[in-house]
C-alpha cells in the first residue's frame, strides 16, 4: 500500500511540474469533450432514422392489416346480411308453433345458419317482447347458460331498438353492432363482437320486419396475431381485442400510460369506428443505439490513449530547454551561483533562454535601481504631503485676515448684530487656529472647540439642513492629537450625506474612554455611500503604507487625515467606517495616549 501510495505521488508531482502533461491532458479533454459532443449527436440522429424507419414499416405493415381485418369485416357483414334476407329462414322461426316446439325449431333453423361460417359463434333471435331465443355453437347442450342472459338482456334489447329505428329513418345501413359483452366463458380466450340485422327474409316490406338477428362472431377470424404487432379498438377508445385477454374492455389511454418504452401507432378501420393499433419498442432501439455508442467511445478512447502517448513525447522533447530553464532559476532562488544556459537550438524555447541568461545579467543592476527608487518615492511622498499642508496653510495671510474679521466684529457689536458677531468670532478663531505656526501640541479640546465652530458657521450657511449634536467628556480635553484630523469627515456628511436635503440631517461626534485608548466617532443620517465609494474609502482607511495620489474629491482629504493620524499615533491608532445606501456613515477613530507628540504631524 506505501508503495502505491508513493507511486501516486510521484506521478502526481511530476504532471504538476511539467507543462507538457497539462497540454497533454488539455488536448485529450479537449478531443474527448467534442468526440462526446458529436458522439450525442450521432447517437441521436441515428436513433431518430431508426424510429422513423420502423415507424414507416410499422405504419406499412398496420396498413396491410388494416384492408385485411377490413376485407374480413367486409365478408362477416355480407354473411350477415345473406342470413338477415334468407326467406327459408324466416319462414321457419316466424311459422314455428308456441311453446317448447318453437323454440326447438328455432335453435334448430339458428344452428343451420350457424354452419355458414366457422366465424360464427352464436346466434340469436329478438322481438319487441325483449326475450331472445338463441344458439351458441360451443355452449348450447354443453352446460353453460346462455350468452344474453341477466344484465346482458339490456344490451341486445338495445340492439333492437337501434335496428328498429335504422329501419324508421330509412337509412341504407340497416344493421348495427356491439363490443358487449366482450366474451363467453366458453371461450375463455376468444373476443366476440355481435352484428344485429333486421330479419327480412324475401321479404320486400320493410314495415312488416318485428326481429332482429344478432349473430355473434368471433374476434379471432379477424385478427392474425403473427402479423399484428398491438391490438384493436372500439368506438369509446376502449380495447377489444388484444393478444393478452386480461387487457379487454380497458381504456386504451389508461394501457398506454403504463408503456412508457412503447409508441402507438394507430389506423382507422372502415368500419364501426374501430382502429388498429402497432405498438413500436423505443426502448430495443435505444440498447441497440447505446450498444453502438458504447463500443465506438471505448474504441476512440484506445486511439485517443495512444494518440495522447505520442504526442507526450513529443512535447517532453520540445520542452527539455525549459527543465533547464527551471534548474537555472531554483539556483538562484537558492541563493546559488547563478549559471547562463547552454543554448542547445534555435526555436523559441532557446530563445527565452537566451533571454534568461541576459536577465541574469541584467538581475543586480535592476534591484539596485529598484530599491534606490522605493526610497526616492518614499522621500517624495512624505515631501509632497508636507508640501500640501504647508501649502494649504500658507494660502492665506492668517494675520491679515484675522485683524479684518476682529474689525468687522467690533463693528457688528457696535451696531447691535449680535449673531453676525458671533459668527464672525467662530470665523476669526477657526483661521487662527487652523493658520497658526506658533501652536505645536494639538489637544482633543481644541480640535473638538473648532469642529463646534466649524458647524456652527455651516448650520447658519445652510439653515435647516441639518443639526448637530457633540458629547465629549471634558476630562480628556488634554489628550494629545493631530491638528484638523475632523475636518475632512464632517465635511463629508454635510457636502456629500446631505446634498439635496432640506431639512432632516443630523451629526452626532461622540467621544468616550475604551480601555487604553479613547474612541471618537463622528455619524450622520445622510444618504450614505454607494458600494464603489465605500469600496474606495475603505481601502483608503485600510492602508498602511503607501499613499494613493489618484483619488479625487473628499477622498483626498480622508486620506491625508488618516495618513497624518497614522504617522502620529503608530500602531495604536484604528479606524473603522460603516456606511449603507439611505442608512448614513459612521466614522470611529481609536486614539492612543502619545507620550512625546511628534511636532511634524501636530
Amino acid at each position: 500500500m506505501g508503495s502505491v501510495r508513493k507511486l501516486y505521488v510521484k506521478i502526481k508531482t511530476y504532471a504538476m511540474t511539467h507543462i507538457g502533461v497539462s497540454v497533454t491532458l488539455s488536448v485529450m479533454g479537449l478531443l474527448l469533450a467534442v468526440m462526446l459532443i458529436l458522439q450525442s449527436y450521432v447517437k441521436n440522429q441515428y436513433f431518430a432514422y431508426l424510429l422513423e424507419e420502423t415507424d414507416r414499416r410499422e405504419n406499412a405493415v398496420l396498413e396491410a392489416v388494416a384492408a385485411n381485418i377490413n376485407n374480413s369485416l367486409q365478408d362477416l357483414v355480407e354473411l350477415g346480411c345473406r342470413i338477415a334476407v334468407d326467406g327459408s329462414f324466416r319462414n321457419t322461426v316466424e311459422t314455428a308453433q308456441d311453446g317448447v316446439g318453437r323454440s326447438l325449431i328455432q335453435k334448430g333453423a339458428m344452428r343451420l345458419m350457424a354452419q355458414y361460417s366457422n366465424s360464427i359463434a352464436a346466434l340469436a333471435l329478438i322481438t319487441e317482447n325483449g326475450l331472445p331465443e338463441e344458439y351458441g355453437r360451443y355452449w348450447s347442450g354443453g352446460g353453460y347458460e346462455n350468452l344474453w342472459t341477466g344484465e346482458r338482456l339490456e344490451i341486445i334489447r338495445d340492439l333492437y331498438r337501434r335496428v328498429m329505428e335504422l329501419l324508421k329513418s330509412k337509412n341504407g345501413i340497416r344493421y348495427c353492432v356491439s363490443e358487449q359483452p366482450l366474451d363467453h366463458v366458453s371461450l375463455p380466450n376468444v373476443g366476440l363482437f355481435h352484428l344485429a340485422f333486421p330479419l327480412v327474409g324475401d321479404s320486400s316490406n320493410w314495415d312488416s320486419v318485428n326481429m332482429v338477428v344478432v349473430i355473434s362472431f368471433r374476434m379471432d377470424a379477424l385478427v392474425d396475431n403473427s402479423t399484428l404487432n398491438g391490438y384493436l379498438t372500439g368506438r369509446d377508445d376502449t380495447i377489444i381485442y388484444h393478444e393478452n385477454r386480461q387487457l379487454a374492455g380497458i381504456d386504451a389511454a389508461s394501457y398506454l400510460e403504463q408503456l412508457t418504452d412503447y409508441e402507438d401507432i394507430s389506423c382507422p378501420l372502415g368500419y364501426f369506428g374501430w382502429k388498429a393499433h402497432a405498438l413500436v419498442n423505443t426502448e430495443q432501439m435505444h440498447e441497440r443505439v447505446n450498444r453502438l455508442y458504447g463500443g465506438s467511445i471505448l474504441v476512440y478512447l484506445l486511439l485517443l490513449f495512444i494518440c495522447g502517448t505520442i504526442w507526450q513525447l513529443v512535447i517532453r522533447r520540445l520542452l527539455r530547454p525549459v527543465g533547464r530553464i527551471r534548474e537555472a532559476m531554483e539556483d538562484i532562488r537558492l541563493g546559488r551561483q547563478r549559471k547562463k544556459i547552454e543554448i542547445g537550438g534555435q526555436h523559441e524555447i532557446w530563445q527565452l533562454a537566451q533571454d534568461y541568461n541576459a536577465m541574469v545579467d541584467a538581475l543586480h543592476r535592476q534591484q539596485d535601481e529598484t530599491e534606490r527608487q522605493h526610497l526616492k518615492n518614499t522621500l517624495s511622498i512624505k515631501q509632497k504631503n508636507r508640501a500640501e499642508r504647508k501649502a494649504l496653510e500658507s494660502q492665506i495671510n492668517a494675520h491679515f485676515l484675522c485683524n479684518t474679521l476682529t474689525a468687522i466684529n467690533y463693528n457688528a457689536v457696535e451696531a447691535g448684530n449680535e449673531e453676525v458677531a458671533s459668527l464672525l468670532k467662530n470665523l476669526s478663531n477657526m483661521l487662527a487656529y487652523s493658520f497658526s505656526r506658533k501652536i505645536t501640541r494639538i489637544t482633543l479640546g481644541q480640535e473638538i472647540r473648532w469642529v463646534e465652530e466649524y458647524l456652527c458657521l455651516q448650520k447658519f450657511r445652510l439653515m435647516e439642513v441639518f443639526d448637530y449634536r457633540i458629547d465629549f467628556p471634558e476630562e480628556y480635553g488634554e489628550w494629545p492629537t493631530c491638528k484638523l484630523f475632523l475636518q475632512p469627515f464632517v465635511e463629508n456628511s454635510i457636502l456629500h450625506g446631505f446634498e439635496g436635503r432640506e431639512c432632516g440631517g443630523r451629526i452626532e461626534i461622540i467621544g468616550r474612554p475604551d480601555g487604553k485608548r479613547f474612541r471618537l466617532s463622528i455619524r450622520d443620517n445622510g444618504c450614505g455611500m454607494d458600494d464603489e465609494t465605500d469600496r474606495m474609502i475603505q481601502r483608503v482607511l485600510s492602508e498602511t503604507h503607501v499613499l494613493n495620489l489618484d483619488l479625487t474629491g473628499f477622498g483626498i482629504g480622508i486620506q491625508n487625515a488618516v495618513t497624518r493620524l497614522r504617522m502620529y499615533y503608530g500602531e495604536g491608532f484604528d479606524i473603522a467606517m460603516e456606511t449603507a445606501p439611505d442608512g448614513g456613515t459612521c466614522f470611529t477613530f481609536w486614539l492612543p495616549l502619545v507620550e512625546q507628540p511628534a511636532e511634524d504631524f501636530a
